[in-house]
């Protein structure tokens, strides 16, 4: 492996292979996951499984043939409590978890198709779920983001150690990402204790603290590639939250120091974001507050502390059309809102955001998703990109990841 093999920044501008790259692509999220949990369930030898790589083959095909060249994906199981007792053992890592990976990045390889591998750092705590409740453990998301000597961090590290140093010669690999969402997790409350849903909270520079320790982790079983983080964008009050225990909603320059905590002198390579908009056009974050904060501005903060842009994931807000009150009023207001990307009324809000990316000069965003076979995303309300069954919407995001790469030169 050399450095032309993997996307390095140069001047601020991506590069890979030696030339400029930009892209809008996708979410693949569920590639590795649906192959995961059948081999996991045994069923490596069905038909089920053949059909399933079938499926996945089918969908990287399609994306290769519309021009993207690169996904992001999910690469650790959901459910870290099973997933803990088959990667401890060597042959259940090999028959099951590397046997899932490889082929999902076989199939990457297959149709020309480059993965940024989220490695899913976060969810190495000791809570489990059981039925419909989530257990916590000893070690909550506080003792693995804020101490790098709990026992939870530590087996975290294990786990980068083997499975960077195992894929760090493949070339499908584009960057590797830590987790996803850690920021939106930051003083979470109700109070000072900063305990949510009955777990401790790390705090915002408890997480840019975990992130620098993890990039410089990855770097040193894989010193040529970048590290995003997978962050999110900011809570629309991330910086009161911070340092007043307070939602109150921050201005620009209390989201960017909130930023410059984060990024600034981070081993992270990129200022990662995800960018939701809603029916007023305005990105949202996780509890659907408004941030002060567009596409401009977030180029803006990149500059200013010398990191390329990248949105991780991309989209709208989807609404139900029910008789939530929440949703009617939104209707109400927006008659031509939408709740799926099959509704026709979506066409005009996807255009409109994909033209805010190309015009902001964005380098690299992924659509969040295309091709799910999760049963939730296949009626309304529903993020996911199908072939046959949204082309409008898919015509529209090619055609800006056509002009993107026009624009930039790559």
């Amino acid at each position: 492996m050399q450095l032309n093999d993997v996307l390095t920044i140069r001047d601020g501008r991506f590069y890979l292979e030696g030339k400029p790259f930009a892209e809008i692509s996708f979410n693949k999220f569920d590639l590795f996951w649906q192959l995961y949990y059948l081999l996991k369930d045994g069923k490596g030898e069905t038909q089920e499984y053949a059909d399933m790589v079938a499926s996945q083959d089918r969908a990287l095909a399609e994306l290769g043939e519309m021009g993207f060249r690169s996904i992001r994906i999910f690469a650790a199981p959901w459910g870290i409590w099973e997933f803990r007792p088959i990667f401890n053992d060597a042959q259940k890592r090999e028959s099951i978890f590397y046997r899932a990976m490889d082929m999902a990045l076989d199939l990457c390889d297959k149709n020309g198709i480059k993965v940024n591998y989220s490695l899913g750092a976060s969810t190495f705590t000791d809570t489990v779920r059981v039925g419909d409740e989530w257990q916590r453990g000893e070690e909550h998301e506080r003792e693995l983001v804020a101490n790098p000597e709990s026992r939870c961090r530590q087996e975290l590290y294990r786990y980068i150690d083997e499975v960077v140093t195992h894929y760090k010669n493949r070339k499908t690999i584009l960057m590797w990402e830590i987790s996803n969402e850690v920021t939106l997790n930051a003083d979470m409350m109700p109070g000072p204790e900063k305990i949510c849903q009955g777990q401790r909270m790390p705090n915002l520079a408890d997480v840019a603290r975990f992130f620098d320790d993890v990039a410089k982790r990855i770097k040193a079983n894989d010193p040529l590639r970048l590290v995003n983080s997978g962050g999110s964008c900011m809570r629309g009050c991330q910086w009161n939250m911070y340092t007043k225990d307070a939602w109150l909603v921050d201005t620009i320059e209390e989201q960017n120091k909130a930023i410059d905590l984060l990024y600034a002198g981070s081993a992270v390579d990129v200022l990662d974001i995800h960018y939701y908009t809603n029916n007023h056009d305005i990105c949202t974050c996780g509890d659907g507050q408004e941030i002060p904060m567009n596409l401009a501005t977030y180029m803006e903060s990149a500059s200013r502390i010398e990191r390329p842009l990248m949105i991780g994931e991309v989209g709208g807000s989807m609404v139900a059309r029910d008789n939530n009150p929440e949703n009617r009023k939104i209707y109400e207001e927006t008659p031509d809102y939408y709740d799926s990307y099959w509704d026709p009324n979506s066409v005009k809000w996807v255009k409109s955001l994909c033209d805010e990316i190309v015009d902001s000069g964005t380098q690299l965003t992924y659509w969040w998703c295309y091709s799910s076979d999760r049963r939730e995303e296949q009626t309304a309300p529903s993020f996911d990109v199908k072939k046959g069954k949204t082309d409008a919407v898919l015509t529209i995001i090619a055609d800006a990841n056509k002009r993107l790469k026009a624009t930039l030169g790559a």
